[in-house]
Parts: C-alpha cells; structure tokens; sequence
C-alpha cells in the first residue's frame, strides 16, 4: 500500500497518506452510496466522503472520480471503474493521466444489458457532478487556470472533475434524454384518454406521439366522437416557433370537415391568449409549414392575410382550447419541449 499521494486541487498541492485516512474514518459512519465506494478496513465508503474527512476539503471542491484515484493509489480497494485502452485521441486529450482515463461508452449502443448499465453508469457520473455545485466549479476552475502553464493546467482539469467520463457520460445522458419529449406526449395522451372519452365513445386509431408524420394517424388523438391535437410545450416568452407549431395545429383541426369534436389542448394560457388575440398574419404563421398545408390553407379559406385572432374566432371557432394544466398540474412544473 503507498504510503503518500500528493495532488493538485485547484490549483494547491496536497498530500495524504493511508494511515490518515483509516484514522479519519475509525468509527464514522458511511452516507448512502449511490454507485462507487472504497473500502477502508472493511467497511465501504462514498468516495466523496472518504476524501472529505481524510482531506479536510470540502465535498464541493472535487468529484467522485477524482477522490476514488487518490484512494486507490493509497492502495485501498474501490469499486471497477472500467479503463479503457482503445479511448480515441480526442477522449485522451481530455485526459491528461491515464488513471483518469475512465469510459463508459456503451459497447453495444444504448439498447441492451451493457448498454443500460452504460446509461445507469452515465447518469450517476453527471448527477454526482452537479451535486456539486456546477456554477461555483466553472467559476472556480477559470480563476485557477488564469495564468496556468501546462503541468499546472493538467492537474488543474483532473481537479476540476470535467473529465473525458464526464463528457461521454454527458454526450450520452444528452442522447437518451432527446427522447423525452416523445415520452412526455406519449404518457399525457394515455393518462388523459381514460377521462377523457365519452360514454360511446372509441379511439378509432391508434395515438400519435408524433402527428402529422403518419398520413394515417393525421391526429394525435382520433375517435368516433371527436379529433385532438396536444401540444406539450411550456411557453418561456421567445416563442416564434411555437407560435407557428400551435396555429399549424389549430388550422389542422379547422380544416377537418367529419363533424366531430376539435380540441387543441396546450400547456398554460400563452398559447390560447396568442391565438385569441395574436394579430400577426396566417401567412406568417404558416411560414415554416409544409407546402402541402399552406397550399390547403389557401384553397379553403382565400387569403392567408388573415389574423391569427380573426382565424381563431372565425373558421376555427368551433375548435375547443384547453389548458393541459387544469387537466394534469404536474405539466406546469415543468419545461417540455
């Protein structure tokens, strides 16, 4: 077992030995541990912890990654960070140590056993990164690299814990989580169908997480009774795009002509007030539909010079607007889409 380790930590030299970490730890007691541990006389730690009260550091000025490297060069058993040998030269740049040199690429795509435990792997890297505090280590990273040379800048970036695992663990999250929004349709539709439908009434075909894209599924919901489209977007002000993606809708549903009920449902009340009062043209809110429905648009109701809020209470009046949030509160906690 080494006897001393000596590392930078933004920007300062520390030390710290074996015999300091047992003393450290004799008779404590360890947090929960989400996923990686080192284990000290017998007993498991969060690696966190461990270097905290070895160290006297605090938790916020390191990540996990970085305390388990010290203590496994102390000797001390730690849970299996895969190392990859094959990581590309980009992967290494980012990796200034190869005991840094950490991967948790999925090695068959993010479907499969090893692909999930990849993606669990990723999750747990990013969440413990951000428990720490990501503003107050970005600020404090630029100021410890502010007149660095390289060795420095080296040991600066392992400290700082934004490693090559951190970046493949974020890349990742960030492609699994592209899928979200789907979910989120998908799952609000489902819940709501039950409540919604009627005595009588059927789902007639099979809802659409993404309409529009299927010419046989031209609805997110549609049933003997009525047609339904669901916009899941929480408004934030900036909204030009989902001003166009809820009037395209909105004209949609105008056009069906088999009689049955048209519901536009939306989150919050920015998207109805826009319709009811928007005085931006049809054509401008059209602009970035497909040719297909401006051409329709055209041939049914003339000019596309009309208003937003002329449409809405004229040709599309007798469809219904309703606010998802009255419906399903949860919505209006978060920012979909």
């Amino acid at each position: 077992m080494s006897g001393l380790v000596e590392f930078t930590l933004n920007g300062i030299r520390h030390s710290l030995d074996a015999a300091t970490v047992r003393t450290a730890l004799r008779g404590g007691a360890p947090d929960v541990m989400r996923q990686h541990w080192v284990e000290v006389d017998g007993v498991r730690w969060p690696p966190r912890q461990a270097f905290a009260l070895s160290t006297g550091l605090p938790r916020d000025e390191f990540v996990s990654d970085f305390a388990l490297r010290q203590l496994r060069r102390l000797g001390f058993a730690t849970s299996d960070w895969e190392t990859s040998a094959s990581r590309s030269s980009s992967s290494a740049l980012l990796s200034p140590t190869p005991e840094s040199a950490v991967s948790v690429r999925p090695t068959a795509g993010p479907q499969g056993s090893d692909g999930s435990v990849a993606a669990q792997a990723a999750f747990a890297t990013l969440l413990d990164f951000l428990d720490t505090g990501l503003t107050d280590r970005i600020r404090s990273t630029e100021e410890a690299l502010e007149g660095a040379d390289r060795d420095e800048a080296r040991g600066i970036v392992t400290s700082s814990g934004m490693t090559a695992e951190l970046l493949e663990a974020v890349l990742l999250v960030r492609q699994l989580a592209g899928r979200l929004n789907d979910v989120v349709h998908a799952a609000t539709i489902v819940q709501l169908l039950p409540d919604l439908l009627e005595p009588g009434e059927e789902v007639h075909v099979r809802p659409s997480p993404a309409a529009g894209n299927d010419p046989g599924r031209p609805f997110d919901l549609e049933t003997n009774l009525r047609v339904a489209e669901f916009k899941l977007s929480f408004w934030k002000g900036a909204d030009a795009m989902r001003k166009r993606g809820v009037f395209a809708d909105l004209v949609h549903l105008a056009m069906d002509d088999s009689a049955r009920r048209a519901q536009l449902f939306v989150v919050g009340q920015a998207p109805i007030n826009f319709l009811r009062s928007g005085q931006a043209s049809a054509a401008w809110a059209l602009g970035r539909s497909s040719p297909n429905l401006r051409a329709r648009f055209a041939e049914r109701y003339g000019s596309d010079e009309i208003s937003i809020r002329k449409f809405t209470h004229g040709p599309a009046g007798h469809v219904e607007l309703i606010d998802l949030m009255t419906l399903m509160p949860v919505l209006g906690r978060e920012t979909v889409g």
